[in-house]
């Protein structure tokens, strides 16, 4: 007698509950050096201020899109394989995350670079957006080929895992 796999969550599951994680930890630090900044150094307050309400619109949407993609939301009771609807909402997902993370690394170190060419405070949040806006345009050409890419791998990688479940064991 064959057991049925074990499917376990979908990879955009778990996708968008490590997103929603490390935004959570983002929220919180953003908060927090918010606070400690308005008590020991308020003219920096609002640099920390600043991504709070961006933080929490990606928090929402993460939040969303993870319980959409929960096994109890894809699958039927008796489903042994992936979906075609699952494989490309996990393709889907790939893609956004990727996105997410790539919007996230640019946000930062536009951060961290305008931290080190300006020396007045109220003139950071300037700078940074600036440079935040001029990398998305000279990056513009590559962020759909990394999104094209990433979902690429996880197709290839959908695809690899369902062969090998498929192959008969002796």
């Amino acid at each position: 007698m064959m057991e049925k796999p074990k499917l376990g969550e979908p990879d955009s599951h778990v996708m968008m509950r490590h997103a929603k994680t490390i935004l959570r930890f983002l929220l919180i630090v953003a908060l927090i050096a918010t606070s400690v900044l308005l008590v020991f150094f308020r003219p920096a307050a609002y640099l920390a201020a600043l991504p709070v309400p961006v933080l929490f619109l990606g928090f929402v949407f993460v939040n969303y899109l993870e319980r959409q993609s929960k096994a109890k939301m894809l699958r039927s009771t008796n489903q042994s394989t992936i979906s075609q609807k699952e494989v490309e909402m996990d393709v889907q997902y790939a893609g956004i995350y990727t996105a997410m993370a790539l919007m996230l690394l640019l946000a930062l170190g536009t951060f961290i670079v305008a931290a080190t060419m300006v020396e007045d405070w109220s003139m950071m949040g300037m700078v940074a957006a600036v440079l935040f806006l001029l990398s998305v345009v000279i990056l513009f050409p590559y962020i759909p080929l990394f999104i094209a890419d990433a979902e690429h791998d996880e197709r290839d990688k959908l695809q690899h895992e369902a062969a090998f479940r498929e192959e008969p064991k002796e």
